[in-house]
């Protein structure tokens, strides 16, 4: 499948639908996800993504880096300062 064809929407419920393949090529794994190959290969090093290998190619797990990401802490994000007139 190519990265073009990857995409996540929100759903009726609030939540999140991912239209993609159980399996993702690593080739195809950062424009899919949105994380760096350094990234991936990060979060596999430490447990938290699983990938598989068919032949020479590494395959990305999807269940594990969506729930990978899920588990990620939200972002603190303040309202801007209005600066006094």
């Amino acid at each position: 499948m190519h990265p073009a064809t990857y995409s996540v929407m929100r759903d009726a419920s609030g939540g999140y639908h991912a239209n993609l393949p159980v399996l993702v090529p690593m080739r195809d794994a950062p424009a899919a996800f949105g994380l760096s190959r350094s990234a991936l290969y990060r979060l596999a090093g430490e447990g938290r993504i699983e990938f598989r290998k068919h032949g020479r190619s590494t395959l990305v797990l999807t269940e594990s880096v969506l729930r990978a990401i899920a588990e990620l802490p939200p972002a603190p994000i303040r309202a801007p300062r209005r600066n006094a007139a």
